[in-house]
């Protein structure tokens, strides 16, 4: 699925890779997490679905677990720091807001799965 035809300020624009899980985030140094579904992901950054839209520029932080596809190893933990580089509105119909994410930095590392998305733990680190 690769896209590089497609020039994005005046380069080619990294291959998007499909990738449906869920997330965490919240902006940059916030006390709560809010749930969201990963949608698609690339070199360059990421596209999730959200529970709320954001500013352009926006400073966020996300986290999620990717699938384990190594045998007898833990998945692989993800955490990034990164700007909202658009805010696409909620569709009524269909889907709430999504907002592409252009990354800054991020950590992988192998841990056991993250804590459960819902109830008391999501706010928490």
């Amino acid at each position: 699925m690769e896209q590089w035809d497609t020039i994005e300020q005046g380069k080619p624009r990294a291959p998007r890779f499909e990738l449906l899980l869920p997330l965490r985030y919240r902006t940059q140094g916030g006390d709560e997490w809010e749930e969201g579904s990963l949608r698609n992901i690339s070199r360059s950054g990421l596209f999730f679905s959200a529970q709320r839209s954001y500013s352009i520029n926006t400073r966020i932080e996300l986290t999620f677990t990717l699938p384990k596809v190594i045998h007898d190893e833990p998945p692989g933990a993800v955490r990034c720091q990164g700007q909202v580089a658009r805010s696409v509105l909620a569709d009524a119909e269909k889907d709430g807001p999504a907002i592409a994410v252009r990354i800054l930095d991020y950590q992988l590392t192998r841990t056991p799965a993250a804590p459960p998305l819902n109830g008391a733990e999501a706010g928490k680190r």
